[in-house]
């Protein structure tokens, strides 16, 4: 994206948010009744691939999409329940496997690394996949480790196009093994506790991961919401994982559902 682009971009989305706040409507990426959960794009520099991915329509339905460029990096992964990344340079591939955060874009990635946020990584636009017939065998596979070993702490690498879809559906159900039965606990050693958590109503539009983590936090082992809530695909993710029970109700009969 030229520099003209850029700055067409931010007037516009500026635009869209005095519009929004003059006529009490919501703005672009947001619901009437607060914001939608945020993508964060990371990239070193702008591109085609980040901008289709800011205006994915797909995305746009459940979330919103915030450049860490055009915010010129000042953003808290924090604020995001999932960053998508692109541009991944062998050199920021390098220093972020070796914990080296010297630019927006090495600190923001690692910083959401820390933070336990899911991160997404194009394949297209990783630096290392160009030399994998002509660097030489012991490099590349240096430098493979390091990827692996982002892999290994949970970022997705994946081809653009399926990124949306793994947002907002997760990743294919792998065939699962029924472990063996558990030793039984021995008579002396602590008791499970068995007692029932607690239950909660969330009244939202959107429930989100940060929602879901509350509410664990909370000890809450069924929450119930309404029928035509957005449930994202991390908050199913966490309650899944944590084990609570998420019931939908319906706005006209009142009977609830489990979903």
């Amino acid at each position: 994206m030229d520099k003209d682009a850029l700055i067409s971009e931010i007037c516009r989305r500026v635009q869209l948010k005095i519009q929004a706040a003059e006529s009490g409507e919501a703005a672009e990426g947001q619901t009437t009744d607060g914001q939608k959960p945020l993508i964060l794009i990371l990239t070193p520099e702008h591109g085609t691939a980040c901008h289709e991915m800011l205006e994915n329509r797909e995305l746009a339905e459940c979330y919103g999409t915030e450049c860490a460029l055009l915010k010129e990096y000042q953003c808290r992964p924090e604020d995001y329940e999932a960053v998508i990344a692109f541009r991944m340079s062998c050199e920021a591939l390098g220093k972020i496997a070796h914990g080296i955060f010297d630019s927006g874009y090495t600190r923001l990635f690692g910083q959401a690394l820390l933070a336990g946020k899911k991160i997404y990584l194009a394949e297209e636009e990783i630096e290392l996949f160009r030399y994998k017939d002509t660097a030489p065998k012991a490099y590349y596979g240096c430098l493979e480790d390091s990827l692996n070993m982002l892999r290994c702490s949970g970022v997705v690498t994946a081809p653009q196009a399926q990124i949306p879809n793994l947002i907002l559906h997760g990743e294919p159900k792998k065939d699962t093994v029924t472990p063996a039965a558990a030793p039984a606990a021995k008579a002396d050693g602590p008791v499970p506790d068995e007692r029932p958590g607690k239950e909660a109503v969330l009244d939202k539009k959107v429930i989100t991961e940060k929602d879901m983590i509350a509410l664990g936090n909370d000890r809450v082992k069924r929450v119930t919401i309404g029928e035509k809530a957005i449930l994202t695909d991390l908050a199913k993710e966490y309650a899944s994982k944590h084990r609570i029970e998420i019931l939908r109700r319906g706005t006209s009969s009142g009977k609830e559902r489990s979903l």
